[in-house]
């Protein structure tokens, strides 16, 4: 009995590990009124590493991939309005990107800009509407993330 009370101990201090973990990724609830469409969307990224483009929506453009650093890129843009989006939430942007987590979500900047944490998901959306086009942001609250290994089949 004495000898398994230190690796009872051990065992008890262990962390669960939880990441790296692998999600497709999605993107919505921008707000739109009846006439607006969301047209591009550039989201800056930390700790993310792009496995896969699954999916590109007809008529778009797709960017994604970072440098040798935690820091990258995902954006979108529509060739004309006829592909732009006219839902908050467009089933195109559904599961169409495999990512790679390497720590939870941060969901807002911490620290100083130049030596901080950022947030794991920060940009904009570009969107039309009657008055000219507009950004507006997308962070967290954007972006669904669901277990995955690979990307879906379609």
């Amino acid at each position: 009995m004495k000898l398994l009370l230190p690796l009872a101990l051990v065992t008890m201090g262990a962390a669960p590990v939880d990441h790296p973990r692998t999600y497709l990724l999605s993107i919505g609830r921008i707000p739109l009124k009846d006439t607006e469409s969301i047209e591009a969307f550039a989201i800056k990224t930390w700790g993310v590493e792009f496995k896969s483009v699954c999916s590109i929506p007809g008529g778009w453009r797709i960017k994604a991939g970072s440098s040798a650093t935690p820091n990258g890129d995902l954006e979108g843009e529509g060739s004309q309005g006829a592909t732009w989006f006219n839902t908050a939430s467009p089933k195109e942007l559904r599961n169409f990107v495999l990512v790679t987590l390497y720590a939870p979500v941060q969901r807002v900047g911490i620290g100083s800009p130049d030596n901080g944490v950022p947030a794991t998901f920060k940009g904009t959306a570009t969107v039309s509407t009657d008055n000219g086009d507009v950004q507006r942001v997308l962070s967290y609250r954007n972006i669904t993330l669901v277990p995955a290994r690979r990307c879906p089949i379609r």
